[in-house]
C-alpha cells in the first residue's frame, strides 16, 4: 500500500469515529437540567 492510501484510510476512520462516538454517547447519557438547593448542592430527583 502507498502512503497516500494509508493516509486516506486513516482519515476515513477518524471521520467515522468522530461522527459515531458522539451519537453513541448522546443516547447513553441522560440529559436533563441539574437543579441545586440554596446551599449549592445538587438535588437528585431519583
Amino acid at each position: 500500500m502507498t502512503s497516500e492510501a494509508i493516509t486516506l484510510i486513516a482519515g476515513l476512520a477518524v471521520t467515522i469515529v468522530a461522527v459515531l462516538v458522539p451519537a453513541f454517547l448522546s443516547r447513553r447519557i441522560k440529559h436533563g437540567e441539574a437543579r441545586f438547593d440554596k446551599d449549592g448542592k445538587l438535588i437528585d430527583n431519583e
